[in-house]
């Protein structure tokens, strides 16, 4: 038969098709791939949009969304626009109002490849009442009802009934559970379940490869135990049953590391021509990366494959690297480095485009949070390896941003690439600007040799810093790297060095601020009351409460008791008050979806801004100031604690009440010690004359009269109210 003749004949199977008006997506599908593979690009689009026309008048959604599927998987993408998957979608929801809803919803016509639109758009369409679905923080649930008016659907979660997601929100982090899912299972006849699991471990672990694919054997505990599956302390007995059944299955593959996963297998494993044509008809793209990542651990001659088998670990890493989304870097990055491992040119496979892209923006802290930690060492290795100029820059200008395990890693290959002295001025830049993140500071803790090598501040210095962050409010990473800043903070070792670097007023004020801190209760703070008082004995005074009775000297940096006590109420204020409500507007303006757009999630961030910053000044204004009753008064000379008596060439005289660092109150002529006047007159004795300073900017010269104590009232005035 003639080209010509297969063509006509194409086009006629096309339009008997579309004569018969019953045809399924199947069917259409059929006579397109038909179509696809004859090269028929010119009319491919003119016939799917048939068939998608063709299955509306049918009114089946499903099989719309079928067909919608596998033109989003095989239409070029230069065929396409985003506005014209928009018009598909609109095809497939007709004249229901539901569905049009979730048009948008399901991101059609945004920056989102269509088969991620798709996936997304049929997700939201089977989100019905009774539906069951995994979150990724959530856990399992149930859903109640989906709501296109208001873009929400409400979920019963366990310990969350009735929660709220936003429909955006719902196509991003949901997953639809079969019937067969192990957790679906659960919630369907949990007795059955368990009496598999005592009786059949083997077939519940396998239910739950099935179900969430391959996992290594501690994240399978974490998921059966987590979702109560299994009891904690059944465990053992359970695995060790299961694990002797497994290594005998065929069909399953145990690893001999626990690192590694286990998996399902399609068939008995083996790199012959059934493995590389399962490859070349896989979709998954985890699935690609880990048979690509075993086949290379193998050890094998990359050299000697075969050309065929060439271009088929080049297709599917090509798949990888384009299909990887962008809330994906982890993967695209390892499709890379496989490819690389594989020595495949860019033009078999494009892996060197994908490294520069990581070294663009702010992609390289996206990475590196997504990458396994075991990952971190090797992927940053091969990132120098490729352009270590550019990886050093960009590592450099991202370094604040990274998340802890990412940061160590990090530090380590920009002191090896001779990055030194460029590292530690970011450290003492965010040092000195007080916008040092937990991370950078849990790096710190850990490696004090290099904090005193780089001339960076000492732990009495950085202890406000930490007692600062492990008073907010974190999630996910951020909350571990905040535990394990507490209990480096904790260490004897660190709370010896923090306080040895006070002076004795300096130690009780900031033990008190740790009494008074929002990161500790309960027997958390008593155990650190412990920890401080065991090394430094005098301390027990602040607990007894001795302390706020006794006289405070008054040299160095004091002020009054009223005064310090108004900043403290200050700070307690910002702690208790504003930033928790700070905290739960913030969570409230998170749940309305999209950040970027989201004008109520920047204001509130923008006012924790403006929150954190007062608190930092105000600890450190309390930290280095210290309240006092100037009961301990200068005798005979002008000081602190002391009222003055001035005569001035004019015969006019003025008495001035010279208080601490934060009195001023005109009306009682109360002046602070640190005015130009109160500076002017200390150490000076009754009789000698003084220049003083003038409203004017001048000097003027006056007599020392007197030198007396405070008064009654001005002695009421400073305690605190």
């Amino acid at each position: 038969m003639s080209e010509l003749d297969s063509q006509n004949d194409l086009e006629n199977k096309v339009l008997s098709v579309l004569e018969q008006g019953t045809a399924s997506a199947a069917e259409w599908i059929a006579v397109l791939e038909e179509g696809r593979r004859a090269g028929r690009s010119a009319v491919f689009r003119e016939w799917a949009a048939w068939a998608q026309e063709a299955l509306a008048k049918k009114g089946n959604v499903e099989e719309g969304l079928d067909l919608l599927k596998w033109r989003a998987e095989n239409t070029p993408i230069e065929q396409m626009t985003g506005k014209d998957w928009v018009k598909a979608a609109d095809v497939v929801a007709g004249s229901n109002p539901h569905m049009l809803a979730l048009i948008q919803e399901a991101g059609f016509g945004q920056r989102l490849a269509a088969r991620e639109c798709v996936r997304r758009f049929r997700l939201l369409h089977r989100m019905q009442a009774g539906v069951l679905c995994l979150h990724r923080t959530w856990g399992f649930g149930v859903v109640q009802k989906a709501d296109s008016l208001y873009k929400k659907i409400e979920i019963n979660f366990r310990g969350r009934p009735g929660h709220g997601l936003a429909m955006k929100a719902a196509a991003e982090t949901l997953e639809i559970l079969e019937r067969e899912h192990v957790l679906a299972r659960l919630h369907e006849d949990p007795e059955a379940l368990q009496q598999l699991v005592s009786e059949a471990p083997a077939e519940v672990v396998k239910l739950a490869l099935a179900s969430f694919g391959p996992l290594t054997a501690s994240a399978l505990q974490e998921k059966l135990v987590q979702y109560g599956v299994v009891a904690a302390g059944d465990w053992k007995r359970f695995w060790d049953a299961a694990r002797k059944i497994l290594k005998a299955d065929p069909m399953v593959e145990v690893p001999t590391k626990r690192n590694e996963p286990l998996r399902l297998l399609d068939r008995a494993s083996g790199y012959d021509e059934a493995w590389y044509d399962r490859l070349a008809n896989e979709r998954s793209i985890k699935t690609i990366l880990s048979r690509i990542r075993e086949f290379l651990d193998g050890n094998p001659d990359v050299k000697a494959i075969a050309p065929v088998q060439r271009r088929i670990l080049a297709n599917r890493l090509s798949f990888v690297l384009l299909g990887a989304t962008s809330r994906q870097p982890g993967l695209k990055w390892m499709g890379a480095m496989l490819a690389a491992r594989l020595g495949l040119s860019a033009a078999e496979c494009d892996w060197p485009a994908a490294v520069r892209e990581f070294l663009q923006g702010n992609h390289i802290v996206e990475l590196l949070r997504d990458l396994p930690a075991r990952e971190l060492k090797p992927s940053l290795d091969f990132l120098f390896a490729q352009d270590e100029a550019a990886a050093r820059a960009t590592l450099l200008q991202h370094l604040t941003h990274l998340n802890f395990t990412a940061l160590q890693e990090g530090m380590e290959q920009l002191v090896q690439h001779g990055a030194s002295e460029d590292t530690r001025e970011i450290y003492a830049r965010a040092c000195a600007g007080r916008h040092v993140r937990e991370e950078m500071l849990l790096w710190m803790l850990r490696h004090p040799e290099q904090c005193e090598a780089w001339d960076l501040p000492n732990p009495t210095q950085v202890a406000p810093m930490v007692v600062s962050e492990l008073e907010q409010e974190y999630m996910g990473d951020r909350l571990k790297t905040q535990k394990l800043l507490r209990e480096k903070f904790e260490e004897p070792t660190f709370l010896q060095a923090v306080f040895n670097g006070m002076t004795s007023g300096r130690q009780m004020d900031f033990f008190r601020q740790l009494n008074q801190s929002s990161a500790w209760s309960g027997l958390d703070r008593q155990t650190l009351q412990a920890k401080i008082i065991k090394l430094f004995p005098k301390l027990q005074v602040v607990i007894t409460g001795n302390v706020e009775s006794a006289p405070v000297a008054s040299y160095g940096a004091v002020t009054s008791q009223r005064t310090y006590r108004e900043r403290q109420e200050q700070l307690e204020k910002l702690i208790n008050i504003d930033i928790p409500a700070n905290s739960r507007e913030i969570a409230v303006a998170r749940s309305y979806g999209d950040l970027r757009e989201n004008f109520e999630y920047k204001a509130a961030k923008e006012m924790q801004g403006v929150l954190m910053a007062r608190r930092a000044d105000l600890e450190v204004m309390l930290s280095s100031v210290r309240p006092s009753d100037f009961s301990e008064t200068p005798v005979g000379v002008a000081g602190v604690g002391s009222s003055v008596l001035l005569a001035y060439p004019d015969a006019r005289e003025e008495r001035f009440h010279i208080l601490g660092e934060w009195d001023q109150v005109p009306e009682k002529n109360i002046i602070s010690s640190s005015t130009r006047l109160a500076r002017a007159v200390a150490g000076r004795k009754i009789g000698e004359k003084v220049l003083l300073p003038t409203e004017e900017g001048g000097e003027v010269e006056a007599e020392l009269k007197a030198v007396e104590p405070l008064p009654d009232d001005i002695k009421e005035w400073v305690k605190a109210p």
